[in-house]
């Protein structure tokens, strides 16, 4: 047992290697494309684009709070800021479940049933998911020129997919047929539709506050017009997304910065796209840290 965990473990080291090596590589080749001329650092925009970063932090941490009261569940908005960034220290950690296990633990501490905190993090997740990918959408339809071309009419079919899986009735049977293959009792989502939708609206102007972060970012070394908040917003939510669904990397390192990167490449060569993606990884982890020395003045 203690060698197959040895074995999973350096797997997992050795994909995340793997893919920086490639990040490298290319960083390196195309390093030529960088033209540092246009290169700067912006202390106010970074300061701003901060600012903006804990504004995201602070309206993820609202929203689950709100999933948590629609449930019959009160608690505190800083308590809530104690408990996700605390676990969310634990996505560092190879392994998928740690953020999921520190989230259940300090709630069960709380006094919070596992029952509600399982059904927010699932409703969180599946909102979270469904939200990030319709702002992407968006921003494929704001933004002419991206490489990644959509028919319009599977665009339409996806929305409509989308909006249909929020249902209560069908989202609950799509979390069940999944809880069985994990031995887990079935939950009932005792929400409205049009409360899932209401919810849902406020999740897409999460996706759209962390891309104004990322605005201020880039901004703060190159430069990138604000017209393009959607779809920055959308490759932030696409990339983290993939990152979060890979197994093999942990906090989805390395993955998240390589469609992240790929994505940027509609706007900048390679190279810098790259910069980019790993310096909002920095920035990002930056800002978590800080939040969880802050949420050390906190009392459960």
């Amino acid at each position: 047992m203690v060698n197959t965990k040895r074995a999973k473990l350096l797997v997992k080291i050795g994909v995340v290697l793997i893919i920086f090596y490639f990040l490298g590589k290319s960083l390196y080749q195309n390093w030529g494309q960088v033209d540092f001329h246009q290169l700067h650092l912006h202390w106010g925009l970074l300061i701003v684009s901060t600012f903006w970063l804990f504004g995201y932090f602070f309206l993820f941490v609202f929203m689950w709070t709100l999933i948590l009261k629609k449930m019959g569940i009160s608690l505190s908005f800083l308590k809530g800021v104690k408990i996700i960034f605390y676990s969310q220290l634990g996505k560092y950690i190879p392994g998928k479940v740690w953020t999921f296990a520190g989230r259940m633990y300090f709630c069960q501490r709380m006094g919070i049933p596992n029952s509600k905190t399982f059904i927010s993090v699932l409703l969180e997740l599946a909102l979270t998911t469904i939200s990030g990918i319709l702002v992407f959408l968006l921003g494929l339809l704001i933004t002419p020129g991206f490489k990644i071309n959509v028919n319009p009419f599977l665009l339409i079919l996806l929305v409509t997919m989308l909006f249909a899986i929020i249902h209560p009735k069908i989202l609950t049977r799509i979390i069940n047929f999944f809880l069985r293959f994990i031995r887990k009792e079935p939950i009932i989502i005792n929400l409205s539709f049009f409360q899932i939708c209401i919810m849902m609206g406020y999740y897409c102007i999460i996706w759209l506050c962390f891309g104004m972060a990322f605005y201020f970012l880039i901004n703060s070394t190159t430069f990138i017009t604000i017209s393009k908040v959607p779809i920055l917003a959308g490759s932030l939510s696409v990339s983290t997304t993939i990152g979060v669904l890979t197994l093999l990397a942990p906090g989805g390192l390395g993955v998240r910065e390589g469609v992240l990167a790929l994505l940027l490449s509609n706007f900048f060569p390679i190279s810098l796209a790259i910069l980019l993606s790993v310096l909002s990884r920095i920035w990002i982890s930056l800002g978590e840290l800080i939040l969880v020395g802050i949420s050390t003045r906190i009392k459960l």
